[in-house]
């Protein structure tokens, strides 16, 4: 039988217990550090878009991560510089700690200041307003596609390019540029073939301007994918096209890849992308200084599709 002492330290024993776990439960002991939660505002020139899919999938992991609050504001109308200098400033007065651009011209962004962190996802190193940059070197990437249409086309082909002049931008120019410098140093002719603002390249591949079979290169995405497209759905255009080639990893792109339509395609790592803009700009508003990371760029073909390098980098699991 236990005594009337022995009780009395049994009861204050659990008694001592029960106060310590809840003094370690409502953090009177044991209190977790509180995080700040950074918010980030990104401005691109169209979220919907199926390119920046696996880029909006590497950023919501990162942000996980890192304890930030990203959101997404686009531009109403493509490439308007003015419009997204605006919307520059007005995140950083609506109190965001850092943005991470996609500038619609790399020109005028050189020129810009601002008051918190930017990281740009340019075609070059960082310039004006940015803290850092994610650099996708299209350049390079237009170099790196036209070797491999060069090891794999014809001779007897004619080589043409599908351009829009009035929606070019920096991305388009650079991409070209360094395809043009390959088929240059490699004595090959090139011509030129413009998108009509009312037919597109319909007209220009099935009756006009394929006189003899030739390889396409576009100069982006959406023209690959329109491109693509006819070649689907028009007899007369694909017998006269050897080869389509091109850039981005949309999924109407990978589709038309896997069907046959598309001979080859140069893609970025879209989710890493958009993972390492977000830790950058953390890394910098922690007081660390950013250095332009440089974006992966490969090339690929039908069966490539089928490797699990390139299903884990195309296709992504949430």
């Amino acid at each position: 039988m236990v005594s009337k002492s022995g009780k009395w330290l049994i009861f204050l024993y659990v008694a001592f217990l029960v106060l310590l776990f809840l003094m370690c439960s409502t953090d009177l002991i044991i209190r977790e550090p509180e995080r700040e939660i950074y918010q980030i505002a990104v401005i691109i020139e169209d979220a919907r878009s199926d390119n920046y899919a696996n880029f909006r999938k590497g950023m919501d992991q990162a942000a996980m991560e890192f304890n930030v609050d990203a959101h997404f504001i686009t531009l109403y109308e493509k490439s308007d510089e003015e419009q997204q200098m605006e919307l520059m400033d007005r995140e950083q007065q609506d109190g965001a700690d850092a943005l991470i651009v996609v500038p619609a011209e790399q020109e005028q962004m050189a020129g810009k200041r601002m008051n918190v962190p930017v990281i740009l996802l340019s075609p070059g190193p960082a310039e004006g307003a940015a803290s850092g940059s994610i650099v996708i070197d299209y350049e390079k990437m237009g170099e790196q596609l036209a070797r491999e249409m060069l090891a794999r086309i014809s001779p007897d082909c004619s080589l043409m390019i599908l351009t829009d002049p009035e929606k070019q931008n920096a991305m388009d120019r650079l991409f070209l540029q360094g395809a043009q410098r390959v088929f240059d140093s490699e004595g090959r002719k090139t011509e030129v073939m413009t998108r009509d603002e009312k037919e597109g390249f319909r007209a220009a591949l099935e009756m006009q301007d394929l006189q003899e079979k030739a390889v396409l290169l576009a100069e982006n995405p959406e023209i690959l994918t329109e491109a693509a497209g006819i070649l689907g759905d028009s007899q007369t255009a694909a017998e006269r096209v050897c080869g389509l080639y091109g850039r981005g990893n949309t999924v109407p792109i990978l589709n038309d890849l896997d069907r046959g339509r598309i001979s080859g395609v140069c893609v970025t790592d879209d989710y890493s992308i958009g993972y390492l803009s977000v830790r950058a700009a953390v890394q910098v508003l922690e007081g660390a200084d950013s250095v332009p990371i440089a974006a992966e760029t490969y090339y690929i073909e039908k069966e490539d599709l089928r490797e699990p390098l390139f299903e884990k980098l195309l296709f992504p699991i949430e």
